[in-house]
């Protein structure tokens, strides 16, 4: 376990400078709407877990205003580096960016207003602590708020190539393992997730989204700058013969999403939101 989280740190940090900054600009949409929906309101105090790029924090830092402040963690020291670059080229006072890990906050007791967490969430569930120290630097009446995907098709058939290649699933781990895997793709899993961590006026969405890629290269790109790059090194241990096989049967199935304007897929989201009243 402490060997693939390593592996998932050294990949975010390498990933960091272009992370959500090339091809379709879905990331900084998805931030957006998380913003949109939650009860972030002016002169709040809100925390950002697992920021990355700031696709949630630049949007709330916006939504509080000048008499607000934000705050935004990220376990990648990559990524907190260039998000504070991006606070101050932009002349921003009310916000700052730290390295941190989410399983342990170091922020006092009903510290925020409200914690965001846009597609970090899946990171943090599988822990032991879930949603305990989200809910704990939480105020009163505060609320979390996060996105996490649905289930992809994509996602699928990535896998399946994949695992022809090296083993990136959870084939090997033994029936009690499996047993305990939490899942998290439906909103009938997340809505069952936040009731049970105790958050009342829980509200799960989901909204599907239509990502047009212009080409296939444009697709591999952005893959290489998110958490798919770990495969992609990974396959390219094996050799570049071994890659460019990968490759080609990777754009064998994105020729299924081609229409005239790009390659379309379907990235559903689901928006979760519950709040704090102990």
């Amino acid at each position: 376990m402490v060997g693939e989280k390593v592996k998932s740190i050294n990949i975010w940090n390498k990933v960091a400078h272009n992370f959500s900054k090339g091809g379709p600009d879905f990331w900084n949409e998805f931030g957006k709407r998380l913003v949109e929906l939650s009860s972030i309101k002016e002169g709040a105090k809100i925390l950002d877990v697992a920021m990355g790029r700031g696709a949630s924090l630049f949007p709330a830092i916006k939504k509080i205003g000048k008499n607000g402040y934000a705050i935004g963690i990220d376990i990648s020291g990559n990524m907190v580096n260039e998000t504070y670059n991006d606070i101050v080229k932009q002349s921003i006072n009310n916000a700052e960016v730290r390295k941190m890990n989410a399983l342990n906050l170091k922020f006092n007791d009903n510290f925020f207003d409200n914690v965001i967490c846009g597609f970090g969430i899946g990171y943090i569930l599988p822990s032991d602590i879930k949603l305990t120290e989200i809910i704990r630097v939480l105020k009163k009446n505060g609320q979390v708020g996060f996105s996490i995907w649905g289930v992809q098709e994509q996602k699928k058939w990535l896998v399946d190539i994949t695992n022809k290649y090296i083993n990136m699933n959870s084939s090997n781990k033994n029936s009690d393992e499996k047993s305990n895997i939490i899942e998290f793709n439906t909103v009938r899993d997340v809505k069952k997730i936040l009731e049970e961590s105790g958050l009342k006026n829980v509200k799960v969405y989901q909204e599907e989204s239509d990502i047009i890629y212009k080409s296939k290269e444009e697709w591999w790109t952005e893959m290489n700058s998110n958490e798919v790059r770990m495969a992609f090194d990974e396959i390219e241990k094996l050799g570049s013969d071994k890659l460019k096989e990968y490759k080609k049967e990777i754009f064998n199935i994105l020729e299924i999403y081609k229409k005239e304007d790009g390659f379309h897929l379907n990235m559903p989201v689901i928006y979760a939101f519950g709040e704090k009243f102990f």
